[in-house]
């Protein structure tokens, strides 16, 4: 009886264990799955995160390209002394808004850095309808070169003229300018340009055939400074020399007249009665010193007059039509 009821109490302890087992099991489960879930939880959040930063960074990568490349943020002056660098000298730029093509646009000066090497350049060009110069040659390579080139680096930019000014800001000579696309008035749309951006010659010279020119309605105005010590009189060794540089102001015909003056710095110019053309053939009887007399007449009995500043549109008109020899 004694081992009959121990095998009876093993046999309870047995079936004890084992339901407590099955009961555990459930829980267990229950337990680990929210651990599964939650690991998977936390690794979507993780997984999503990274999903969500990395478009954003690409994003703003590709802003900072674009802004890198905006006309707002390109400095083209910068540009334009690192890339096209001339013995010398350095480019200035000025910019507007071109309102008819939506781009920026720049007047590009090339500016001499000493004013020895100014003068050294004025007097070339001064010369330039005489004489080849390597130095106006390789300006003027180097301005259709980026004349042609900065679009193709931004759409946005484009350059309108390339000049050179001297050091003192007082004497220019357009080298090039992209006509075809220039926002000076045409065809009776309105300029988005302003007298700020041209020399003062430049707004002097078309001040004074706005004022003096015999014929307004002329395709070019051709624009020679004259040298001090140079005969009114070029065909003649006995005429008399003038005394400072003068300007002479043509159209492209006869018909157009010419203006001979200096400026004074002050709005007022003194205009030389010098004809375009003297007489080749003159008589023989004349009294040797004829030409002479003449000429001094005319240095002597200049005209002071007081130049008007006019209005801009028709002055930036003007300014379009010079060529400088």
């Amino acid at each position: 009886m004694k081992k009959g009821f121990m095998f009876v109490w093993i046999v309870g302890l047995l079936l004890m264990f084992v339901g407590c087992a099955k009961s555990v099991e459930p829980n267990e489960e229950l337990v680990m799955g929210d651990i599964q879930e939650n690991v998977k939880d936390s690794a979507d959040e993780t997984s999503g995160t990274v999903k969500e930063e990395a478009p954003e960074s690409v994003v703003e990568s590709d802003k900072d390209k674009e802004d890198a490349t905006s006309p707002t943020e390109f400095d083209v002056e910068n540009y334009l002394n690192e890339h096209y660098s001339l013995d010398n000298s350095h480019f200035e730029a000025i910019s507007w808004e071109n309102e008819d093509t939506g781009t920026t646009d720049y007047t590009v000066n090339i500016v001499p850095d000493l004013k020895e090497h100014s003068n050294e350049m004025k007097e070339k060009f001064q010369n330039a309808h005489m004489n080849i110069y390597e130095e106006i040659e390789t300006m003027t390579e180097a301005a259709k070169q980026m004349m042609d080139e900065l679009p193709k680096i931004n759409s946005k930019l484009r350059i309108d003229s390339v000049n050179w000014v001297s050091h003192d800001g007082e004497f220019s000579v357009m080298l090039l300018q992209d006509y075809e696309n220039s926002s000076i008035k045409v065809e009776g749309k309105k300029s988005s340009k302003t007298l700020s951006q041209f020399s003062s010659q430049q707004i002097e010279c078309a001040r004074v055939w706005l004022l003096l020119g015999p014929n307004q309605e002329i395709d070019e105005l051709n624009v020679r400074i004259i040298p001090a010590g140079e005969p009114v009189n070029p065909h003649d060794e006995t005429s008399a020399t003038y005394p400072e540089e003068v300007i002479q102001l043509t159209g492209s015909r006869l018909v157009d007249g010419s203006v001979t003056y200096s400026g004074n710095g002050d709005g007022t110019i003194n205009v030389y009665n010098v004809p375009l053309r003297f007489e080749k053939n003159v008589p023989e009887d004349l009294d040797r010193n004829y030409m002479r007399i003449l000429t001094e007449g005319m240095i002597e009995n200049t005209e002071l007059v007081y130049v008007d500043p006019g209005q801009e549109e028709d002055i930036i008109e003007l300014i379009k039509l010079q060529k400088i020899h």
